[in-house]
């Protein structure tokens, strides 16, 4: 039953666009709840926010892609709790969307785009807390976008959105926190394989929810991840992923973008942990929870696709300060329009960079407090990184 399922027709509703380098925003696990429940974001408040500040982003990001996890339980009735996202997008809620027809700002000018995670098949719990899952999708497609695959094209890249597939069969005994999608059919294969060809010569990104390879990383807050991972295709995909990883080393793919981990981590296909813009081959990247505040900043060129940092979305909203260990590394007045001053708790060398990674300025800090003088910066989002003898730490910070 599963197996036809997934050989549902693919359809390649390409959106065609004029930007050349440009850049977007990745999330994941979204979590959408209508109800208090673990591990979600209830009633989208940090999600409203964030889309706020993606609107406010300089340069002004081409669209924003979720990878997966939309909704907290998806096949509930009577609408899978994705009204309580899309009351906030643009245009106001849609019956039957079609791909990209969302937007987060009220002029429309930065769609949102979906494909579907195992929470979107989640109907229930059973009394030990494991999902109850089907195979198929309802409200989904009713509220948010076709169950397709699909292409986002531009003169320079593609990005090309799949689903990975409802809940694979548990372990024995059943295990929630071991589980793969069950994967990409035959004709989903095929397809992308035929995409990546006719587009050789763009960059090439692929998103889908279930990391492709999943390796420890660090959590929102930029501690280590505790997770079980048993092997690199741990809560990946079960079909044909071997097959996926083949046609990324032949089609030279650039990025797999992917979450469920609820992680920070790139890595190479055998496992390896790399920096953000390893360059010798495609970096399969997770990006931790949306409920959480996470996201990343993709800007794409004519000859690389850099990937962000992890950032954090709405900190002084929530009064959580924007640093990835928040006692280690603090930045205020943020946002700030002269000066800021960064406080770390031991010597530092420290570098100031832009959303795209590209260091703007690097301080050899003999103090505990350094002054920051921010007035030749353009308004936007910068990222402060402080590179001690242990440790490296990530803070952000909003020039006005």
């Amino acid at each position: 039953m599963k197996k036809q399922i997934l050989l549902f027709s693919i359809i390649c509703a390409a959106t065609l666009t004029s930007f050349a380098q440009f850049t977007f925003v990745a999330v994941s696990d979204l979590h959408i709840s209508d109800t208090i429940a673990e591990n979600s974001d209830v009633n989208a408040q940090y999600f409203r926010c964030a889309m706020k500040e993606f609107e406010a982003l300089q340069p002004k990001p081409a669209f924003v892609v979720v990878s997966g996890d939309i909704s907290n339980v998806g096949n509930i009735g009577p609408d899978g709790m994705y009204t309580t996202l899309t009351q906030y997008l643009f245009p106001p809620v849609q019956t039957n969307p079609g791909i990209g027809t969302y937007f987060i700002d009220s002029a429309l000018t930065i769609p949102v785009y979906f494909t579907p995670g195992n929470h979107e098949y989640w109907t229930g719990f059973l009394g030990n807390g494991e999902p109850i899952s089907n195979d198929t999708l309802t409200y989904y497609v009713k509220n948010i976008s076709p169950n397709t695959d699909y292409v986002i094209a531009t003169s320079l890249a593609v990005v090309v959105v799949l689903r990975s597939g409802s809940d694979g069969p548990y372990g024995i005994p059943p295990n929630p926190q071991n589980i793969e999608g069950t994967g990409l059919s035959d004709t989903q294969i095929n397809w992308l394989r035929n995409v990546l060809i006719s587009n050789s010569s763009k960059r090439k990104i692929i998103v889908f929810h279930h990391p492709a390879v999943n390796v420890a990383g660090t959590n929102s807050d930029g501690t280590p991840y505790t997770g079980e991972i048993l092997d690199t295709a741990d809560n990946s995909i079960l079909n044909n992923r071997t097959r996926f990883l083949n046609i990324c080393d032949s089609n030279h793919v650039d990025l797999v973008l992917n979450g469920h981990e609820h992680q920070n981590v790139v890595a190479k296909r055998n496992g390896q942990v790399v920096d953000e813009n390893w360059p010798d081959s495609t970096r399969y990247v997770q990006t931790a929870a949306a409920f959480n505040r996470s996201y990343r900043i993709i800007s794409v060129d004519p000859l690389f696709v850099t990937v962000g940092l992890p950032m954090r979305s709405c900190g002084a909203i929530f009064g959580v300060k924007e640093t990835t260990h928040s006692s280690l590394l603090s930045v205020f007045p943020n946002p700030a329009t002269d000066n800021i001053t960064i406080e770390c708790n031991q010597k530092a060398t420290l570098e100031i960079l832009n959303i795209q990674g590209q260091i703007l300025k690097t301080i050899n800090s003999e103090s505990l407090k350094t002054i920051f003088d921010m007035t030749d910066l353009s308004a936007g989002v910068y990222i402060v990184k402080a590179k001690t003898e242990y440790d490296i730490v990530i803070g952000k910070f909003v020039k006005q």
